[in-house]
């Protein structure tokens, strides 16, 4: 079912997509419109009347945008309240200013009023709610994978004297200089006779090695 609604599925989110941006893009014309009009009531007039609504919607355009780069980033939540406390204050002088170029106290007049930036933050709830389970589904096969790296890497950490000193004569034994029965009792801490068994098995594995390198039988198989 997985492969069969994997089309299906990125269909659906391309289409949310497409929606939140186009509710977005007229929301933000409305609401500029709004601010707009109530710039041009209230002293303001021509080329700064056109500009006015830019100084209150710029904010919130640019909040959605860092929550976004929030999400994808995986931003802790303490360095996204920056991002939030502009989107909201940005919202609320925007309802604000929508609401207070309508004249008369129709409460229908000042609801219709208030949905264009309204309809923005709802738009950006929904498509921010989606993209967040998106993005953690992305990640969870990469957490995963690190946590299967992390469990494979202390698998081979060393746990008693005996294993590290195992490894340790391995590997200085394939550079061609292995450690000695002396320097291994030293360095881990080995009696005699453990030394001699952790020599006893590298060389064991090692003659093995070379006997298979050679296409000859180990002995003993």
């Amino acid at each position: 079912m997985t492969g069969i609604l994997r089309v299906p599925r990125r269909i659906a989110l391309a289409a949310i997509a497409v929606l939140v941006a186009g509710a977005s893009l007229v929301s933000f014309a409305e609401s500029y419109r709004g601010l707009y009009l109530w710039a041009h009531h209230h002293g303001l007039a021509g080329p700064w009347a056109i500009l006015w609504p830019l100084q209150v919607d710029v904010f919130i355009a640019v909040g959605e945008l860092a929550l976004f780069i929030a999400l994808v980033d995986r931003w802790e939540p303490r360095s996204r309240t920056a991002a939030w406390t502009v989107t909201l204050i940005g919202l609320g002088v925007s309802v604000a200013g929508n609401v207070g170029h309508v004249t008369g106290h129709s409460a229908t007049a000042r609801a219709t009023a208030a949905i264009p930036p309204l309809a923005a933050a709802f738009g950006l709830a929904v498509g921010l709610g989606v993209l967040k389970r998106v993005v953690e589904k992305h990640h969870e096969p990469a957490a995963g994978a690190d946590r299967a790296q992390a469990a494979a890497v202390l698998s081979a950490v060393p746990t008693d004297a005996q294993s590290a000193a195992l490894i340790a004569l391995k590997a200085t034994a394939a550079a061609g200089n292995p450690l000695s029965g002396r320097q291994l009792e030293t360095r881990f801490g080995l009696s005699r006779a453990e030394a001699t068994r952790v020599r006893q098995l590298v060389t064991a594995e090692l003659n093995g090695q070379h006997h298979r390198d050679a296409g000859e039988t180990p002995p003993g198989e």
